[in-house]
């Protein structure tokens, strides 16, 4: 009985060691659990690097004061030179005939509004029959009108009567302008429309007119050949105005501006043929073809250059909308993704700072976040700096 005892109480004392080993490596695995992933740590931890006497002689830091200023920007870009809107016109004939005559021939300058083409058509002469059949049935009523308003004053002709004239004269009106606006659609002048009243017998030749004052870049059509509605006659440009069209790249187009400056500059370097413009628009989207984006600048031509089709060089000229804190580009360096300058807190100390960048230049470096004007930063030796702050870490572990 005695041994029974002896061996239940060492079973118990097995069962509650075993239950205090358990508790034991719980409470370690739940140690574990509470520490922060390190997916949450935060990337940069604020050090301070204090320096020696030996070392702040040994590495002759330089350091130089944070200001804020608007940012000048320089962006280079290829341009291609196109008509400018509303200085190129082609021009077609509004109904089909024949080519009569043919007053103006490739080079040749002319004016807004002069005859480039005589186009003989039996349509454009029916449309003047009908104009002046209307002319003179609107003539006809409008006297019907005068004498039926004077009956009625005297009372020799009824009410009804002058309202049925009135009538008529309003219907032959309509044919009138109907007529007259069918007319002006094919581009006859007012005077060419006045002179048919007076004209005797009706010339079914239709005069096209220039719309724009320019050279007549190219005929597309023979004298005596007959055309069809709507077909191409001659194109006519002017290029006292061009357009240039620039490609700049995404993301120097961030930083690009309507009524930026622009100069345009031959392809070869030639100072005398430099043009001051300005941007007058900004394409929205990318083009589908050079995946840029596209700026479009008016540009005054200067001894005939440039010229549709040319290639030249684009120097735009733009800056900041608001002033921003810039620091040399040897003051920054990268502790794993995040970049970090040291900022100066005493002769012999530095504290090393989480900054956000918007833009690394060839130079400067622009800082949107972490530093504000009138601190000073490491511009020299940061590697060691970055070396002695990860060695500090290290001895505080």
């Amino acid at each position: 009985m005695r041994k029974i005892t002896i061996l239940s109480f060492a079973a118990v004392m097995l069962i509650l060691m075993a239950c205090s080993g358990n508790r034991e490596r719980g409470s370690v695995t739940v140690a574990e659990q509470t520490e922060l992933p390190p997916s949450l740590a935060p990337e940069v931890k604020i050090s301070m690097v204090e320096l020696t006497e030996r070392q702040q002689q040994e590495l002759q830091i330089q350091t130089e004061t944070v200001t804020s200023s608007l940012v000048e920007h320089l962006i280079a870009a290829p341009g291609v030179v196109f008509p400018a809107p509303d200085h190129v016109s082609i021009i077609s004939v509004p109904i089909s005939g024949q080519i009569s005559r043919i007053n103006k021939y490739e080079g040749d300058w002319v004016r807004e509004g002069e005859v480039l083409f005589n186009v003989q058509s039996l349509e454009f002469g029916t449309l003047v029959s009908e104009y002046l059949q209307a002319y003179a049935e609107e003539q006809f009523q409008s006297n019907r009108l005068k004498r039926m308003k004077q009956l009625v004053e005297e009372t020799i002709s009824s009410v009804s009567e002058l309202e049925r004239a009135t009538a008529e004269y309003q219907r032959s009106s309509a044919s009138v302008r109907a007529a007259y606006s069918k007319l002006r659609a094919l581009g006859v002048l007012d005077e060419e429309i006045e002179s048919l009243i007076h004209d005797e017998s009706i010339d079914p030749v239709l005069k096209i007119h220039s719309p724009i004052s320019g050279m007549i870049e190219k005929n597309f059509v023979e004298q005596g050949q007959s055309v069809n509605e709507l077909e191409n006659l001659s194109r006519v440009l002017d290029a006292r105005i061009v357009l240039v069209r620039g490609y700049v790249s995404p993301d120097d187009a961030r930083l690009i501006n309507r009524g930026d400056t622009v100069k345009v500059m031959r392809r070869q370097e030639d100072l005398a043929s430099i043009i001051e413009a300005t941007i007058s628009s900004i394409n929205p989207g990318l083009d589908e073809n050079s995946r840029s984006v596209i700026i479009n600048i008016i540009v005054p031509t200067i001894d005939n250059w440039p010229q549709p089709g040319e290639n030249v060089r684009l120097e735009v000229a733009s800056s900041s909308k608001k002033e921003i804190i810039a620091i040399p580009v040897e003051a920054l360096s990268y502790d794993g993704n995040q970049a970090v300058v040291f900022v100066q807190k005493s002769p012999l100390i530095f504290e090393k700072r989480a900054v956000g960048i918007s833009e690394i230049g060839a130079r400067q470096v622009y800082v949107e976040s972490g530093l504000k004007e009138g601190e000073r930063v490491a511009s020299s030796n940061v590697f060691s700096l970055k070396a002695l702050s990860r060695f500090d870490i290290i001895s505080e572990d």
